[in-house]
């Protein structure tokens, strides 16, 4: 009783010490993926949860969401191996979310969701206007434009009709031909047009049901449309003595006083009056004072022109000379003395009456000489007579000589003009020299270009568009003056129509079909003009794939993988017809994949169950019409079970002896495995060839004579590696009876050894184990004077040994 005593105190102080002395492991930490790895709003998914730091079971976990109104929780499943926990989930509106996740043996966790808004939804509007700058004496209708994007803001159809109604801000600058706009079911935009009204700048703006207003300027700059008339007569007196002639010069001037070239031409009718400008005087060729030819016109690329005035001789008084003309602005009479004195005979005297000169590079009036002597009297020629000028700089004026017919008072100077407008002076060369300070400016060049855009502000690429080619003048739509034949460019990022802008065609709009994705630089040239514009352009159809699928792949498991279409933007993207992707696996014995999965129309993702064979890696090709060859490699993993055989370490030759397996992973028993069983050196007698609920399988065997007998057995089936345990047992010939004098110790043998022999070395070696693992086996040792309680054992137990 004493050992029997001994050996429970031992077995008592290990149980109470040793645990408390025990290995306490860090938490585990939780590894988490999401399918598919970008979800997006009202759908469904998975959060499939495993550990990160070794092969632990995620027994009993929770999952929580932050907010149940994006995301709420559906349930929580198990693999088989216990070794996955999926948690599936819904969602229900686009944001962020924290997921926490708790287990026990693992440190809680939590992680961000985002969920993507549904792309294929359109949420906003866009607007345009085309052009959006206009002037008051320029073309009087534009283009308005409306499109459906998506949250991201490419462009969505809509999936009914959308009705959209478009709005000025001040109706007296702009006003929309229609006052709504409807897109129709599977597009994406509306086209309208306006009408221009007056100066300033106006809003458009457009609005929808469930969507927020949107807007865009229009603006019209206030342009004279009328230039002016300047009229000129040279001389201003005349001598009426015999019959003379003046000259009446018309010159168009802009708001500033220059000469500006004509657009049109500008007929401009001469009258005289009387001083007082009451009564008109009669111009015919009956009348007996003036006749003058025919009416003044100033052609289209010029800007002068002049009609000669005849003076009757006898004719005396200051009269008014009248120009009058339509769509212009006249400036105000001149007056034009006559008067009757002795005629005067000259040819040495003459003086220039200069006119202002534009620098167009041609042959230009630039003024009438007439003969004048010092005292002012106007005189007549004698004989016919050259009038020579010189220029300051001939490259900016240079003069023909003038001739004057005998008996003639003035004639019209004429020069070669330069094309800069260069200080120049004229020296009239005569007996009484005059200088004379010439007037040039230079010819005003309207900035007219080319433009082209699309009515759009962002374009489907593959889609019909409608694109806008106009001329502009200083920036403000205007017309062609020209047939424009256009030609657009690069031909592999645009297809147009064939394009002509004809003359006096304010806009022409017409369709384009944009062939890349991102902003295209594009070009449109014609004879006369070229310029460059661009066009930003996306697709909603997949431009890549994203294969999802766990971390951990386990062999003889089927796994959960994802298929996800995304867009350029690599945002989940909805397809609108049938997308089959072809599987290939470059290791079949690793992990097998189906021939195909078809993600069907109106979808984002598929979902689908492999099954992986071996351990291995395997790249796994997708291969899709319109979309990128992608590649993912594959880990595949196996779990091997814990197998263990139980049995005696000796044994007796004619006894049977019973050996038993236990099968176990993570320390839960595994059942329903197939056991075989081998033993060399010895006979089975029964066996079990399964693994029971237990974890267990028992054989018994009996050996016929002494020596070893080995034994194994390999456990197999479901997802585990075939494993092999072993053991060896030695069998001993039979004991001799003991006399019944003989002592017995108060235990009981078992298989002929004493079990006090086996269970004080186990406890003892255990905790010196564990103690000296600790560094503190001396401490323990002290404390509760171990090394007395072995003596004293060891003194117990020689004559156990004895006996």
């Amino acid at each position: 009783m004493n050992n029997l005593r001994h050996i429970l105190l031992l077995v008592l102080v290990a149980s109470i010490i040793f645990p408390a002395y025990a290995d306490v492991s860090s938490p585990a930490e939780f590894g988490v993926k999401i399918i598919p790895g970008k979800i997006v709003e009202n759908s469904e998914g998975a959060i499939e949860v495993y550990s990160t730091t070794g092969d632990i079971p995620v027994n009993g976990l929770i999952a929580t969401s932050s907010n149940p109104s994006i995301v709420q929780i559906l349930s929580v499943d198990q693999d088989e191996t216990h070794m996955i926990s999926t948690v599936k989930i819904k969602t229900f509106a686009a944001g962020d979310v924290k997921i926490a996740l708790a287990a026990p043996g693992f440190s809680s966790n939590e992680f961000d969701l985002t969920v993507y808004t549904n792309s294929n939804i359109a949420t906003k509007l866009m607007i345009k206007a085309t052009p959006s700058t206009y002037a008051t004496n320029g073309p009087k209708y534009g283009y308005i434009a409306v499109e459906s994007v998506n949250n991201n803001d490419v462009p969505t159809p809509v999936a009914s009709d959308m009705v959209v109604s478009i709005s000025a801000s001040d109706n007296d600058i702009v006003t929309p031909h229609d006052d709504h706009l409807v897109i129709k079911k599977g597009e994406y935009y509306a086209v309208g047009s306006i009408t221009i009204n007056g100066a300033g700048t106006a809003q458009l703006s457009a609005s929808s049901q469930s969507m927020q207003s949107v807007s865009t300027s229009i603006t019209v700059n206030q342009i004279n449309p009328q230039n002016t008339v300047q009229l000129y007569v040279y001389p201003k007196t005349i001598n009426a003595y015999s019959a003379s002639s003046a000259y009446a010069i018309v010159q168009l001037h802009d708001e500033s006083g220059n000469p500006i070239l004509a657009t049109n031409d500008i007929p401009v009718k001469v009258q005289i009056t009387n001083s007082s400008g009451i009564s008109t005087i009669n111009t015919s060729r009956e009348s007996p004072l003036f006749q003058i030819g025919e009416q003044a016109v100033i052609k289209k690329g010029s800007y002068w022109s002049y009609v000669p005035i005849e003076v009757t001789a006898g004719t005396s008084g200051t009269f008014n000379v009248v120009a009058t003309t339509t769509g212009s602005l006249v400036s105000s009479p001149v007056q034009l003395t006559s008067n009757t004195n002795n005629t005067l005979l000259d040819t040495k005297s003459a003086r220039l009456d200069s006119l202002p000169i534009l620098a167009t590079g041609q042959r230009e009036l630039i003024g009438v000489v007439h003969l004048e002597d010092p005292s002012g009297k106007m005189l007549i020629a004698k004989d016919n007579m050259q009038i020579k000028i010189d220029s300051s700089d001939p490259s900016v004026v240079s003069t023909y000589d003038t001739q004057m017919d005998k008996g003639s008072q003035a004639a019209l100077v004429f020069a070669q003009v330069g094309k800069t407008a260069n200080p120049v002076t004229l020296d009239v060369v005569t007996d009484n020299p005059q200088i004379v300070t010439q007037s040039i400016s230079s010819v005003t060049v309207d900035s007219n270009s080319l433009k082209s855009e699309s009515l759009l502000p962002k374009v489907l690429t593959h889609t019909k568009i409608p694109i806008a080619y106009y001329i502009t003048k200083n920036n403000a739509l205007s017309f062609s003056t020209s047939d424009l034949p256009l030609m657009v460019s690069p031909s592999d990022s645009i297809q147009t129509e064939t394009l002509v802008l004809h003359k006096d065609q304010s806009i022409l709009l017409s369709d384009g079909t944009l062939l890349k994705d991102g902003l295209q630089s594009l070009s449109v040239i014609s004879p006369v003009f070229s310029s460059t514009f661009s066009i930003d352009g996306t697709s909603v159809n997949p431009q890549s794939i994203e294969f999802d699928y766990p971390e951990k792949i386990t062999a003889g498991l089927q796994s959960m993988f994802s298929i996800e279409l995304l867009d350029g933007q690599q945002i989940p993207t909805y397809s609108d017809h049938d997308i089959v992707i072809k599987l290939v696996s470059s290791d079949p014995t690793v992990i097998e994949m189906p021939d195909s999965i078809k993600i069907n129309s109106g979808s984002y993702f598929t979902t689908f169950n492999v099954h992986a064979k071996n351990e291995g890696t395997s790249e796994i090709a997708l291969l899709a019409n319109e979309i990128p060859l992608s590649k993912f490699d594959v880990n595949v993993i196996s779990i091997t079970p814990d197998v263990n055989i139980q049995s005696s370490d000796f044994g007796e030759s004619g006894v049977p002896i019973s050996s038993e397996i236990t099968a176990t992973y993570k320390q839960v028993p595994l059942k329903g495995l197939k056991v075989d069983w081998k033993v060399d050196g010895a006979t089975i007698q029964n066996m079990d060839s399964i693994i029971d609920s237990n974890g267990k399988a028992k054989m018994t065997f009996i050996a016929n004579s002494p020596g070893p007998v080995h034994i194994s057995a390999s456990v197999s089936g479901g997802l585990y590696t075939v494993t092999t345990s072993s053991k060896d047992v030695t069998i001993n010939a039979p004991l001799a009876s003991a006399p019944e004098n003989t002592p017995k110790n108060n235990l009981s043998l078992l298989g002929g050894i004493d079990p006090l022999m086996l269970v004080i070395p186990v406890v003892i070696g255990i905790g010196i184990l564990i103690f000296k693992k600790r560094e503190m086996f001396e401490e323990m040792s002290e404390k509760f004077n171990l090394s007395e309680m072995i003596a004293e054992l060891k003194e117990k137990i020689s004559p156990v040994r004895e006996n």
